[in-house]
């Protein structure tokens, strides 16, 4: 509206309850209220009408409402313009304009995130795609539940059974899986979960990438205890120990390919080429193996067939502890 506009309906306001006319003229009053029942009438035609007609030359008919005199059914069609928006003609020279909406509009909430299952019932692995871009290979007899949180901030996904996950990356939506014991949080990683119901233990590998896995009991996550895990570690809980532990893989993958070729060596440089290759931590004694030389030429085997042949020809062992190796050995003789 103008600013004469608003004056003119603000002291329109004011006058509410005092005997006072809206100031037109008797045509554009009579104009007013045509046009405003002509609206209401057009747009509640799919509706009974709790109206009553009013114009100038046809009376309004009967109804429950009180008999409304002239001025007060121009009264009501000035409010019903004013307060419902309907809009009206330019009146001569005041070139009046109502540009509101006729009712208010109500925002329709948005519906709650539906959540998508898939399962595998058959003998096979089973790779379905979700609505993130992330993909996930179902092992048999294994059902996944996903969706977005409520707000969007999150995306959740709860597994019974085992899958291998390849998950988008999307620092500002993290994706967690929900087993019964366990959850995992990443951010844009590859990676399986073993959670079989009937089973105590829940296993969490990593492929690529980290996660973080932690506890929870009673639906609710516990972050005391929880541990983050690399390549070729895995988060392990059963109830025996309350704890999550972290282990080595059964048979770490290659992360980084290179030669494994070695003409009289250093040990300690041999090692490094496995830390490098399997993204694996090869703890030794540097003082012991400071004179120790090796030449191999190792070729594809697994990571502790490749250990098993260094440890023959040095004399030496290995253990596994918390997602290490710790490599031991005798020390060498200078020559």
């Amino acid at each position: 509206c103008s600013t004469t506009e608003k004056r003119r309906i603000e002291e329109w306001y004011r006058s509410l309850g005092l005997e006072q006319e809206f100031k037109l003229t008797a045509e554009e009053k009579d104009e007013l209220v045509a046009t405003v029942w002509q609206r209401i009438s057009t747009q509640t035609q799919a509706a009974p009408s709790r109206f009553a007609w009013a114009t100038r030359s046809t009376p309004a008919p009967t109804s429950r409402l009180l008999p409304a005199t002239r001025s007060m059914r121009r009264a009501a069609a000035a409010v019903l313009a004013l307060s419902l928006g309907v809009a009206a003609r330019q009146w001569g020279r005041r070139q009046l304009k109502w540009t509101t909406t006729w009712l208010p509009q109500t925002a329709t909430p948005a519906p709650a995130p539906q959540w998508r299952v898939y399962s595998n019932t058959s003998a096979y692995e089973v790779r379905v795609a979700l609505p993130d871009g992330s993909a996930v290979t179902l092992l048999p007899t294994s059902t996944l539940k996903y969706r977005r949180d409520a707000d969007g901030s999150r995306r959740i996904a709860y597994l019974a059974g085992a899958a291998s996950f390849d998950v988008f990356h999307d620092a500002n939506h993290p994706f967690l899986v929900f087993t019964e014991k366990v959850v995992t949080t990443v951010l844009g990683t590859s990676f399986r979960v073993r959670a079989y119901a009937g089973q105590s233990e829940v296993q969490v590998q990593v492929r690529t990438g980290a996660v973080r896995v932690s506890r929870q009991a009673a639906g609710a996550v516990l972050s005391a205890g929880s541990m983050v895990v690399l390549p070729n570690q895995q988060a392990v809980y059963s109830p025996a120990h309350p704890q999550l532990r972290r282990e080595l893989v059964a048979q770490p993958a290659l992360l980084t390919p290179q030669s494994f070729v070695f003409n009289d060596r250093p040990v300690a440089e041999v090692l490094a080429a496995l830390e490098k290759a399997y993204g694996v931590s090869i703890e030794h004694d540097a003082a012991a193996l400071r004179s120790c030389t090796l030449t191999l030429n190792l070729g594809n085997e697994p990571l502790f067939a490749k250990l098993d042949v260094i440890c023959e020809a040095l004399g030496a062992s290995y253990e596994k502890a918390d997602g290490r190796i710790l490599f031991h050995s005798p020390p060498c003789q200078a020559e």
